[in-house]
């Protein structure tokens, strides 16, 4: 985070906590009134992705320190997190279309990878670990903001987290990690922004993805969750794969028990990533002997 935005967030942290909940909402209504409609309704255009991604940065601070204080504010601006989403998926996720070659037909993809294109999908990170730090407050209330709206908050979330799974990340996009130079050479973005591989502390997908789970709380709503999970853990793309496991393992890890309802369909799934590379087997055999523990029963005859 530049240095200047880090210590405007400083300064309006210090200023919230001293704020009652009555005196917060409305200055977050400020906060967002000068950020502006993520799209120009005259102009159908983009806003500032600059003002964007520092409205997500102060939220992601609020939602961290404040947990379930902030759950108000989130809900005011919903439909702002839902359109960012939008606007990332249209423009990471990939995009075929059918072209005339000769006699044959061949697919073609599409992907922004500009820098004009990675500016604008530059608040998603911000914008995850807002929402990822929010779900984790919830969850540890019960999971009713999760659940609100006859379970449709929870469903527009998924519908667009569960599709950042299977997306292409363009090496170009702008992303803040843990890791050294060297290490970011070595790393893929997808791995930083899906994964999470050295943006624990920054916003990633599978984090999100992990903590929505949590706060859903009942086998109905999981159901979805981990079918968009498991298909991850089927795709042809190695660096998918590895998201699917790590993020089914990141669930089981946090939900337990309660989470081993839907290990039977899991099963299958988990039985043929045994049989693939060094890291994605590892992964599996964990789901494996975690969901032992959790049943205190052998599952070697459900993986034949």
């Amino acid at each position: 985070i530049p240095q200047m935005l880090r210590c405007a967030n400083k300064c309006l942290l210090s200023l919230v906590m001293k704020l009652s909940e009555s005196q917060l909402r409305p200055l977050y209504a400020r906060l967002r009134e000068w950020r502006g409609d993520i799209v120009d309704a005259k102009e159908g255009s983009l806003s500032s992705p600059a003002r964007r991604y520092a409205f997500w940065s102060l939220s992601a601070e609020l939602s961290k320190s404040l947990r379930s204080i902030f759950l108000p504010c989130l809900t005011s601006v919903l439909t702002d997190v839902i359109d960012e989403l939008e606007i990332a998926v249209s423009l990471l996720c990939q995009r075929t279309k059918k072209k005339a070659d000769g006699s044959k037909r061949r697919r073609v993809e599409e992907l922004d990878s500009s820098a004009d294109g990675m500016e604008k999908v530059k608040p998603l990170q911000p914008l995850l670990l807002c929402l990822e730090s929010a779900l984790k407050a919830d969850a540890h209330e019960g999971g009713d903001w999760t659940r609100g709206d006859d379970n449709q908050r929870y469903n527009m979330i998924l519908n667009h987290l569960g599709k950042f799974l299977l997306a292409q990340i363009p090496k170009e996009i702008p992303l803040l990690s843990d890791l050294t130079s060297k290490e970011k050479a070595s790393t893929s973005a997808y791995q930083q922004i899906v994964q999470g591989v050295g943006t624990s502390e920054y916003g990633n997908v599978v984090g999100c993805l992990t903590a929505l789970a949590a706060a859903a709380g009942n086998e109905q709503l999981w159901k979805p969750l981990n079918f968009a999970v498991l298909e991850a853990c089927g795709h042809e793309r190695n660096e998918v794969r590895k998201a699917g496991i790590g993020c089914l393992l990141s669930i089981i890890e946090t939900i337990g028990e309660e989470y081993m309802v839907l290990l039977p369909e899991c099963l299958p799934v988990i039985s043929e990533l045994l049989e693939d590379d060094e890291e994605i087997a590892a992964m599996a055999k964990e789901c494996v002997r975690q969901g032992e523990e959790l049943l205190g029963e052998s599952l070697e005859d459900s993986l034949r």
